[in-house]
């Protein structure tokens, strides 16, 4: 099979193109077009240190040199710890400095036992090899896992074939080497030595690892404009567009399988006061406060949003008026019990509360809420009151 997929062009110089142009890329998207700047500059290094090490891996042929296996090695080793912090940073991964703290300060003692002729060049390469295999197989796993909790299984394996590919040739090198210690199978850099067949197989590997980690910067930077799109920037909560397509949604539920829901709406009270009195800084001090006090209040799978200004809602699943009515008294309790800031006054709130039943569409559950919570306000406010039925109370066909 190589005879057909010979060519008289150097391969290895083609990887070395190919690392480079990567790396040139990465820095145009990390500098003019600032997207994942971090990231970036990690991916940009990796594919840097990467064209480096086919270079030494080249050259360690040239001069017959036993000393550039090493450093080829080593380069390497670097390139995969580059391209898993890179990886780490791009998904929002914590950090594991042990890992690569021990991986560097293993191949640092390494190379200096080498240096001082403790250890032999092939003892050294071969465990340079074995620790590029356990970070590759420890990207790889990351990457899938990430991949695969932030799409679907599906999306994760195949984003990750790649660096699976990668694993399991650098396994098989890393068996060849241990069984045969055959000087054209133990250098890690891709150099002329391999086979055609070989080369063309790390050619697309490099091209497809670098289309697939630019593929999930893009993907990544949707999902961050959606959430951007969908949630307020002060309070991290939804805002209103996003939660009237999640009563859109509870609704046609409602209608299709009568799961009933409520909903409580929720006013800041004087806050208008608090702004005058302190300043705008402070209302968005008090506002942040507010809704972080709304989310510690109520379960996992309600739906708390920003409804503008000051004003609030909490979609409660499975929850009728008379619960809804618990709750935003829960709610109010903790608001004026909790200091907002040392020397003001505690806050309060008014909220007016309806379910599904008491209504035939999504607005004028909203428009009943809203009427309910200015009857609190009329009333006194720091209260919740319960909307009165626009109509019989039944259930949806």
């Amino acid at each position: 099979m190589d005879s057909y997929l010979s060519t008289s062009i150097d391969l290895s110089k083609v990887n070395i193109l190919i690392a480079v142009f990567f790396c040139l890329c990465w820095l145009v998207i990390a500098k003019p077009l600032r997207l994942y700047y971090q990231s970036s500059i990690r991916f940009s290094a990796a594919n840097g240190f990467f064209a480096l090490s086919l270079v030494l891996g080249a050259q360690q042929y040239a001069f017959a040199d036993a000393n550039l296996w090493v450093v080829a090695d080593l380069t390497l080793l670097i390139t995969l710890v580059m391209y898993n912090l890179a990886l780490r940073h791009l998904l929002v991964l914590p950090s594991d400095p042990g890992v690569i703290r021990w991986l560097t300060l293993g191949a640092a003692s390494l190379a200096v036992l080498h240096i001082l002729g403790v250890v032999s060049a092939n003892y050294t390469s071969l465990t340079l090899l074995l620790m590029a295999l356990f970070m590759l197989i420890t990207t790889a796993w990351m990457k899938y896992r990430a991949l695969a909790t932030a799409f679907n299984n599906g999306i994760g394996a195949i984003l990750s074939i790649s660096d699976m590919s990668l694993v399991l040739i650098v396994a098989i090198k890393s068996v060849m080497w241990m069984v045969d210690q055959r000087e054209d199978v133990i250098a890690i850099p891709l150099s002329s030595k391999n086979s055609p067949t070989l080369m063309w197989v790390y050619i697309l590997l490099i091209i497809f690892i670098n289309v697939t980690a630019v593929g999930t910067t893009v993907s990544r930077l949707i999902i961050r404009m959606k959430h951007l799109a969908e949630h307020d920037q002060l309070t991290g909560l939804l805002n209103r567009r996003a939660f009237e397509v999640k009563l859109y949604d509870y609704f046609a539920l409602y209608q299709r399988y009568n799961m009933p829901f409520s909903i409580v709406m929720l006013d800041i009270d004087h806050f208008k006061k608090i702004n005058d009195r302190y300043g705008h800084a402070s209302g968005d001090e008090a506002i942040v406060n507010t809704a972080r006090i709304f989310k510690s209040s109520v379960r996992q799978t309600d739906i708390v949003a920003r409804f503008g200004g000051e004003e609030f809602i909490i979609l409660l699943p499975g929850q009728n008026a008379t619960d809804a009515l618990e709750v935003a008294n829960k709610i109010g309790h903790a608001i004026r019990t909790t200091a907002w800031r040392e020397d003001t006054p505690p806050l309060t709130v008014s909220a007016g509360c309806a379910d599904v039943t008491m209504v035939n569409s999504q607005d004028k559950l909203l428009t009943l809420a809203d009427d309910a919570l200015y009857q609190a306000k009329r009333n006194g406010r720091d209260q919740c009151v319960i909307a009165t039925p626009v109509k019989p109370m039944a259930a949806q066909a």
